[in-house]
């Protein structure tokens, strides 16, 4: 057994000092010798703990009841603590009634004295979150979790209880096709693979020029253009490389034009370029006559000039100076104003002299007329104009002539019209052959109808007919759905340049499930 020197308090022999007074513990025999000595001046050499006014021996670095670190020497004179503290009211309470006893929270049982000069004190370890806290965050992932299921079940049942026959509502509709692309714009441009030439004696004025030509080709392609966009409107799918030849006078009128050879003949286009050259201008110059030849690429799309271009310079280097014009015009001639022949003059016999009353009887003569003189005969391409116009069925046929030969052109309402058509030109005086160029309306509407029927079968819409009358479609059949009847609709005005008049599709909804 161990005892404490101070207040003889006995320990087991595993303590080396006191828990009241910090003091060193020692055996039994050297305690009667302490205890017998002179008393210990408490206050000689001990430290006391600044925080809870404990002692500690010297050299002691951290307090043994407390923890707190000392202050070697630590007293009043020190400075350590300030009068009345905690150091002050421990010793005070010493001195009063003994020792006092420290409470188990603040004592620090003593194990072995620090001597280190680097030791820090532990710092109070932080608070534990509460417990309750995890339990939260699972009843709240717990809730939400629920809701979600229960927003998922009432969904299906939202969706299970529609009737097949609203997709619309329950699912996105089937994209429509969207209708074709619109087309590029239209050009009209000279070629490059073959050369703008002047022909003639005065081809080596400056007034007539290549360059003169091309200048006056960008001043009127505009013209050209716009005529070129009138053909494509009605119904015309023309892409055409061509070479006019111009007629130019001295005084800068152009008095001929002719198509030499285009890639795609076209009279309708032929002849609205034709027409439209003929009103050109050329500077007046004191020279001869000059023909202007002018290679030309008249394209829906630019990416197609370049094709065109080629196939022109094929066809340019095939003509031959003799080869007969595709389209030729030229100005009829004025009629020279009929003056009386000697003929005439000699077909009338000269008047009876005059006969005087008194001798003879007055006798009267039936006045002689002269001979009728044959009025002129129109042109040929008017006397065929003019018999088209007398049938109402051939409003819209045109013509043009190369000699003799009649090239007709344009729209009529079916074969017969056709066949018509060639019987009124045919009957016409002059006429030596006809060349038939005709579409028929017909035949149009079979290409729309066909058009818009692949359209609808690669749609999934194979039950689906169409009629085409004119610029009018009516459709007719089966479909599974409201919006499937729709789409038909979109669909045949997107394939072709009609109007859906009629639409008498029926909506089977029971062949959705294939029963």
């Amino acid at each position: 057994m161990k005892t404490c020197p101070r207040c003889a308090r006995t320990y087991p022999d595993s303590e080396a000092f006191c828990e009241l007074d910090g003091t060193a513990l020692v055996s039994g025999a050297a305690a009667q010798t302490a205890q017998s000595a002179t008393p210990i001046d408490e206050s000689e050499g001990a430290i006391e703990c600044p925080v809870c006014g404990g002692k500690a021996q010297p050299g002691e670095l951290v307090c043994n009841f407390c923890g707190a670190r000392l202050v070697p020497d630590a007293g009043p004179s020190a400075g350590g603590v300030a009068p009345g503290g905690p150091a002050s009211s421990a010793s005070a309470r010493r001195s009063a009634g003994g020792a006092a006893r420290r409470s188990p929270e603040t004592f620090v049982p003593a194990q072995e004295k620090f001597t280190s000069r680097d030791f820090t004190p532990p710092e109070p370890e932080e608070e534990e979150e509460e417990g309750g806290r995890p339990l939260l965050s699972i009843i709240g992932y717990t809730i939400a979790a629920l809701a979600a299921l229960a927003a998922g079940a009432w969904l299906a049942l939202r969706l299970s209880s529609h009737p097949a026959t609203e997709p619309s509502k329950l699912v996105s509709a089937t994209p429509v096709p969207s209708a074709a692309p619109a087309a590029a714009s239209p050009v009209v441009e000279l070629a490059k693979s073959v050369s703008l030439q002047t022909v003639g004696a005065s081809a080596s004025a400056p007034e007539r020029s290549t360059d003169v030509a091309r200048k006056v080709f960008e001043d009127n392609k505009s013209a050209l253009l716009d005529n070129y966009r009138t053909v494509l409107a009605g119904g015309a799918a023309v892409d055409d490389g061509m070479m006019v030849r111009l007629t130019v006078a001295p005084s800068g009128e152009v008095t001929g034009a002719a198509v030499r050879t285009s890639t795609a003949p076209n009279p309708e286009l032929d002849a609205a370029v034709v027409k439209s050259m003929m009103g050109w201008k050329f500077a007046p110059f004191n020279g001869g006559e000059v023909s202007a030849d002018y290679p030309m690429i008249f394209a829906r799309d630019p990416a197609q000039a370049a094709a065109i271009d080629t196939s022109l310079a094929t066809k340019v280097a095939a003509l031959t100076p003799a080869e007969t014009p595709e389209y030729a015009f030229a100005p009829a001639p004025a009629a020279p104003a009929t003056a009386p022949t000697p003929a005439m003059e000699a077909a009338v016999p000269p008047l009876a002299p005059a006969v005087a009353p008194e001798s003879k009887p007055k006798v009267r003569h039936r006045p002689r007329r002269l001979a009728a003189v044959p009025p002129r005969q129109p042109p040929l391409l008017e006397r065929v104009q003019s018999a088209l116009r007398s049938n109402r069925k051939l409003g819209r046929v045109k013509a043009y002539t190369t000699g003799g030969v009649v090239t007709l052109y344009g729209k009529v309402f079916d074969d017969n019209g056709k066949r018509l058509a060639e019987r009124t030109v045919r009957g016409v005086s002059g006429v030596t052959d006809v060349i038939d160029q005709l579409t028929t309306d017909k035949a149009q509407w079979a290409a729309d109808e066909l058009r818009i029927t692949q359209g609808l079968a690669n749609a999934g819409l194979s039950g689906v007919k169409v009629k085409v009358i004119g610029r009018d479609a009516y459709l007719d059949g089966e479909v599974p759905t409201d919006l499937d009847r729709q789409r038909a609709v979109t669909i045949a005005e997107g394939a072709a340049a009609v109007k859906v008049r009629s639409n008498l599709i029926r909506v089977a909804p029971g062949r959705v499930f294939g029963f």
